[in-house]
């Protein structure tokens, strides 16, 4: 059984950053900016205004699910991981760009901590848009998953690893996404990489 979350991160830029926290103006200059840096990783921010009200919509979407399923989130909004690793992570950046940050399970509380079947925008997509589509599975997305949920999820459907490359009922299961509504769990991690130069990672 998997016992980690990961967070992936540019290198050369502070872990744990998000853009949920800016301006829409920052936060569409930074976009702009990442897109310029890796325009595969980052190719989402071509369409900043369809994408930013979308993001926010799914933030709070998560958030409110959460609490039905016992979480206390503190933060309005999240710090994004992966339960386990993510090789879609890795090879959408190409470029060797990415850091990453390892944190035991053990180290959260199971309420300040959600989950979704690959990225929660793409999961809730795939309900709102894709429901006549095979990889549409209604087990597994546009749900809010909490700790234990996620690991018997996971036991049974098993974490993403390359399915998605050939298999077109998983053709966007990427990773399982964690989202970590406290920074109490996260706090050291940031202090140990806080001479790390600015910028955000997503």
């Amino acid at each position: 059984m998997v016992d980690f979350l990961t967070h992936y991160y540019r290198k050369n830029k502070p872990p744990f950053q998000s853009m949920s926290r800016l301006s829409d103006e920052e936060a569409e200059r930074m976009g702009l900016s990442l897109l310029e840096e890796n325009p595969k990783a980052f190719g989402r921010f071509r369409k900043f205004q369809t994408y930013w009200p979308r993001r926010k919509r799914t933030d709070q979407w998560v958030r409110s699910e959460f609490k039905k399923r016992g979480g206390r989130p503190t933060e309005a909004y999240p710090q994004y991981m992966v339960l386990g690793t993510s090789r879609y992570i890795l090879e959408l950046g190409g470029d060797g760009g990415y850091a990453e940050i390892r944190i035991p399970l053990s180290e959260f509380a199971a309420n300040e901590v959600s989950f979704t079947y690959s990225d929660c925008m793409v999961s809730l997509w795939l309900a709102e848009e894709q429901q006549d589509q095979e990889y549409f599975n209604p087990d597994l997305h546009a749900k809010v998953f909490n700790l234990p949920e996620i690991l018997e999820v996971s036991a049974i459907h098993g974490i993403p690893n390359g399915e998605w490359e050939t298999d077109p009922k998983k053709a966007f299961d990427f990773f399982i996404e964690a989202q970590v509504w406290s920074l109490r769990p996260l706090k050291k991690y940031m202090e140990i990489s806080s001479e790390t130069d600015g910028g955000m990672s997503e």
